[in-house]
């Protein structure tokens, strides 16, 4: 037995064109002559145009294929789902990564059979056809852009602000554009920060001085590795000339102006940088780069530039791996109560005996300038945080009463949306008894003077239905967020449960594992330990 979805849509409120009740007659039609039905669920979008994707049937027909909540996808027509490849493209990709499949009445287009699925494969190879100009087009105009060495917009770096200057342009006369413009005290700053690093040799060490310096961002904040390692791999300090543009050679990177042009006093503009993927930035190698000379002038000299960025290839390739040690089990948990800051495992050994314990960060990196709290002692906070969830599981603990009633509340709201839905439902079916009714008396009254009154009678019993509509809708929502919350606390009380039946015989990763799902963050206040449970924020 097969869900199967159907959606319509038209771009107007007009009796010209398929319905959208004609639509979906047809794709019940074709679905019951072709499909096991067990129910359908129907998606309209009347008014909208089918150019975008931004209608709020389509959007929550594709939340809902994320969710697998149907087996089947069938429209009347292809522009009906969308007249714009890149969008159908993308919802054919987000069918097949769910496993639906879709069809297409008047095309013959269904996924279910192997000549569908041989069109979607031809669909999909046009969409990357299409991207991959897309990108190409792109990156020439990157290369146009690069060449003017204007600054595109977006958050300045440190040194520098943006200012507007006017050029003439032979179609619009003047026109205005930005380039970086300099302010003297950052930019003394970002110099102090590169000599300290090759006098220092580290971003650990560099980190550490800033914070006992008391040196901040433009923001007010304190000065971190990453922050510092942006300003320390920038080419928008580098002076451009010949020795920098023989770097950028060698690295294969793409560089837009001539070498003349690197002159010995301005600055760099790099493009294409980064490249976001699933809502991360990675950096591009160099050789993505697209190079330029900027209207800005140069900080660093190219050779001390080029030996900031040996010393930190040199510092990354030396740096220790990530180990799995079997010490520190509530390390990704801890935090110091007194400054926010994560806590580590330091390690010491003393008599033939190993011993570590947990150290708040900004203490470390500080020296003790920023935050000065007390270490905590290490195998006797693991041991504490496992006796504490062993205690939770029994039933008089406050946590699992908490817990419990939360259940029980849930379990009322939901009892509620039903009685709700109920009622709207039954609300639903008296409004379209009312709309047949009153249609079965405007069939036998067109010319009567009554009949404008019935159209304007059905008008407002059809927007009663609507409304309605969108109320179960939303009611829905909620119901699933209310199950939602309920299995949560079940899924707690379970681990928690196991956890202390099974806590003995768990090895190191395992009983890691699930501390990290039971448990929120703890706090060291120096004192005492506390410890918030998922779903429970008061402190145990």
């Amino acid at each position: 037995m097969s869900i199967i979805a159907i959606y319509s849509r038209k771009s107007k409120y007009t009796d010209k064109g398929e319905s959208i009740k004609n639509q979906i007659e047809l794709c019940k039609e074709y679905a019951e002559k072709h499909f096991n039905v067990d129910k359908f669920l129907i998606y309209e979008d009347e008014g909208y145009s089918g150019g975008h994707a931004d209608r709020p049937k389509f959007q929550k027909m594709l939340k809902d294929i994320s969710k697998k909540k149907f087996d089947i996808l069938i429209c009347y027509r292809l522009d009906r789902i969308s007249r714009n490849i890149t969008n159908f493209s993308n919802l054919i990709e987000l069918l097949q990564k769910n496993n639906i499949d879709f069809v297409s009445i008047r095309e013959q287009f269904d996924t279910s059979t192997p000549m569908g699925r041989a069109m979607m494969y031809i669909t999909s190879v046009f969409a990357q056809l299409e991207r991959e100009t897309i990108a190409e087009r792109i990156r020439d105009n990157m290369h146009q852009l690069a060449r003017t060495g204007r600054w595109l917009g977006g958050k300045t770096p440190t040194g520098f602000k943006s200012q507007p200057i006017y050029v003439d342009d032979k179609k619009i006369g003047k026109k205005k554009m930005y380039k970086l413009s300099p302010i003297s005290k950052e930019l003394e700053l970002v110099k102090t920060l590169y000599y300290k690093f090759l006098e220092l040799g580290s971003l650990t060490q560099l980190e550490s001085w800033t914070l006992e310096n008391n040196i901040k961002t433009r923001n007010g904040k304190y000065f971190d590795k990453s922050i510092l390692k942006v300003i320390l791999t920038n080419p928008v300090y580098v002076i451009a000339d010949e020795l920098i543009y023989e770097y950028f050679q060698e690295n294969n990177s793409d560089i837009a102006s001539n070498k003349e042009e690197f002159d010995g006093i301005h600055g760099l503009m790099v493009f294409n940088k980064h490249n976001e993927k699933r809502n991360r930035v990675i950096k591009n190698d160099k050789s993505k780069w697209i190079v330029a000379v900027g209207k800005h002038k140069g900080t660093i000299p190219s050779q001390d530039w080029i030996r900031v960025q040996n010393l930190l290839e040199k510092n990354r390739e030396k740096a220790p791996k990530a180990g799995k040690g079997k010490i520190g089990l509530i390390t990704n948990l801890l935090r110091c109560k007194n400054c926010g800051s994560k806590m580590r495992i330091t390690v010491s050994r003393r008599k033939n005996s190993t011993y570590y314990y947990y150290k708040c960060l900004l203490k470390e990196r500080s020296k003790g300038s920023k935050c000065n709290i007390k270490n905590l002692n290490g195998s006797l906070a693991d041991e504490y945080v496992i006796n504490e969830i062993k205690k939770i599981s029994y039933k008089e603990s406050d946590i699992y009463k908490y817990l419990y009633e939360m259940k029980e509340k849930l379990n009322k709201k939901s009892n509620n949306q039903d009685s709700e839905k109920e009622l709207l439902e039954k609300e639903l079916l008296e409004y379209k008894k009312a709309i047949n009714n009153l249609t079965l008396q405007l069939s036998r009254n067109q010319d009567s003077k009554a009949a404008k009154y019935i159209i304007k009678q059905i008008e407002e019993f059809d927007n009663k239905i609507v409304d309605i509509k969108t109320k179960l809708e939303n009611l829905d929502e909620n119901k699933e967020i209310t199950e939602l919350e309920k299995n949560n606390i079940d899924i707690i009380l379970k681990l928690i449960k196991d956890f202390s039946n099974n806590v003995d015989k768990l090895d190191f990763e395992e009983k890691k594992k699930f501390l990290n799902q039971i448990i929120d963050k703890i706090w060291w206040d120096g004192r005492k330990l506390e410890i918030n449970i998922v779903g429970y924020n008061q402190g145990q």
